[in-house]
């Protein structure tokens, strides 16, 4: 009976993993005063680079909002939702693209345009892992130099 309720255990496990997002550089909700030329997406698990989708886009936020990450999140959803799915708007996007090499991985690197104004930034993502299961989620930062 033990070893039943083992193997379920582990097999449940394994059915409801996917790879989520475990950290990043910057960190989600960081205040930077330097901006970094790439930002890092760490999963749980390894994805399929190429057959995800990854977008940096400015943020539409007052100054005050800044400092609230409950605020930015409340304004980063309708964003995320409205602009992820869209093709050919590499134009409204801060990001250069992806820099990840690899076919699958537990980490992407995305590049960033040069010379972004201060303000806030949502990253955010349609990862499909390497098991079959896609996850969108989003990250915001401050660039407050």
């Amino acid at each position: 009976m033990t070893r039943v309720f083992f193997t379920c255990t582990v097999l449940l496990g394994m059915v409801l993993a996917h790879a989520e997002y475990h950290s990043s550089t910057p960190a989600a909700n960081a205040t930077l005063k330097i901006l970094p030329s790439v930002i890092t997406i760490n999963f749980s698990e390894a994805i399929e680079v190429r057959l995800s989708t990854f977008k940096v886009y400015p943020l539409n936020a007052p100054q005050e909002a800044w400092s609230s990450s409950t605020r930015l999140h409340q304004l980063a959803q309708p964003l995320v939702r409205q602009v992820l799915p869209l093709r050919n708007d590499a134009a409204r996007r801060v990001d250069a693209g992806v820099t990840t090499a690899a076919r699958t991985s537990k980490t992407v690197a995305l590049a960033l345009k040069p010379n972004l104004p201060p303000g806030a930034y949502v990253v955010m993502w349609k990862n499909l892992g390497v098991d079959g299961h896609s996850v969108t989620d989003y990250f915001v930062f401050v660039y407050r130099p």
